[in-house]
């Protein structure tokens, strides 16, 4: 990690833009190309909750999967929740998805996966990937399924396993801010006594490796490798959340959840059968290609940045944003069941060099627009809405954007009685 700021330029990126058709998402030649050259694609939005850019997500990542081989969605979410999720796309679960997942998973993609569901071809085979964290920041769902799976490969370690679980379940929250208020409340022999029993389980699990990497048992060791992996992960990201909210965190501690999720979505694609690809679903600030910069303050390197280094032209990101002057937002502390609400707020002055201002004339008689930088001048600084804020981005930042003249509050929050 380093807090290089990589967007130090003075010139200004020259936009191509042009209407972007939802009924047809992949009619613009050149976005066709860039997907049809990539391995993972990254589908971006600037803010959560919006209607819009989870309807036009749904449509796009219809379209790859219909048109250019994508064959796994990667989204923000935990392997608990992966199967779940695949299971109700496919429409082997009749079930609303409100009472199969969490509800932070339901107000995060819950009408952009209900839109989904209906545009996918039947039949379509579509594996989900939870290539991240518990998004509630929950320890618990990492280690519970480890009792059983160390129970036939390790069964030495069943009081270490049991007092972890026990530790684990103290931490609560339907959020990572719940879940972060719910360990900084645990007094500090128990924080820490968490903290040593998830190393030394990891240590052993590690350790299981020489002895059943290769044998009969190595799907076993490869669940248990990633389930410790995905707790430890989780409770250090829970550490780093307390020094936020203390006031005393660190420049870019948010990036060791980046290189999580980066290295889930890089070891899926090691097991891509030629031809097929990746949708990694996520925040603007999640798959973008460049240090995550805020009035050139460093947030993060991340998760797109890692990939971009890992698989170059083989990983391309499209960003999702949009014009609006209002913008849902997260208000914390709220005594709802994910721990904040959501308000409309006022968004971020469109920046003249921004990807929202390239888009504008467009928009003038079009519901979205597609902005690519022109081809002749990748050189420059611009910026991009983040949330209710803008960050700093370079022309290697994203390689399409797609605008929205409209921020709608999505309905999954009314459902969720988050307004």
């Amino acid at each position: 990690m380093s807090n290089h700021n990589d967007s130090a330029t003075s010139a200004a990126i020259s936009f191509a833009a042009t209407v972007w058709d939802e009924r047809n998402p992949l009619a613009n030649t050149r976005l066709r190309e860039l997907v049809l050259s990539a391995r993972v694609i990254g589908v971006g939005e600037s803010a959560h909750f919006v209607a819009e850019l989870n309807a036009a997500r749904a449509s796009l990542v219809a379209a790859l999967v219909r048109d250019v081989g994508v064959c796994s969605v990667a989204l923000e979410i935990g392997r608990d929740e992966a199967p779940l999720v695949e299971q109700w796309l496919s429409e082997e679960r009749s079930e609303e998805l409100r009472t199969l997942v969490g509800p932070l998973t339901v107000a995060l993609y819950g009408t952009f996966l209900d839109d989904l569901r209906r545009r996918l071809p039947r039949g379509h085979g579509i594996r989900v990937l939870g290539i991240d964290l518990p998004n509630a920041l929950s320890i618990a769902p990492s280690v519970a399924p480890l009792v059983d799976v160390l129970a036939a490969i390790d069964p030495a370690a069943a009081k270490l396993v049991e007092a972890t679980s026990e530790l684990a379940s103290r931490v609560k929250g339907g959020s990572a801010a719940a879940s972060a208020t719910s360990w900084l409340a645990l007094e500090r022999d128990v924080q820490d006594s968490l903290t040593v029993h998830l190393t030394r389980l990891r240590a052993r699990v590690e350790a299981l490796g020489t002895v059943h990497r290769t044998d009969d048992n190595a799907p076993l060791w490869r669940e248990a490798s990633a389930l410790i992996e995905a707790a430890a992960t989780t409770e250090v990201m829970l550490r780093a959340m307390a020094d936020l909210f203390s006031g005393t965190g660190r420049v870019d501690d948010t990036t060791i959840r980046e290189v999580f999720v980066a290295r889930r979505i890089s070891d899926a694609v090691q097991t891509l059968p030629e031809g097929e690809r990746i949708a990694y679903v996520a925040h603007n600030n999640h798959i973008q290609k460049t240090p995550v910069l805020f009035d050139g303050v460093l947030t993060a390197h991340p998760a797109g940045s890692l990939l971009a280094g890992m698989l170059g032209s083989a990983y391309r990101a499209i960003a999702l944003t949009h014009t609006d002057e209002r913008v849902p937002e997260m208000a914390f502390p709220a005594p709802t069941e994910v721990g904040f609400r959501v308000e409309r707020t006022a968004a971020a002055a469109i920046d003249e060099h921004s990807f929202e201002a390239a888009g504008a004339a467009v928009l003038q008689s079009a519901s979205a627009a597609i902005v690519l930088w022109d081809s002749a001048d990748g050189a420059g600084v611009s910026r991009i809405r983040s949330q209710s804020a803008a960050t700093e981005v370079t022309a290697r930042t994203f390689d399409a954007a797609l605008i929205f003249a409209s921020a709608a509050t999505d309905t999954a929050v009314t459902a969720l009685g988050l307004e």
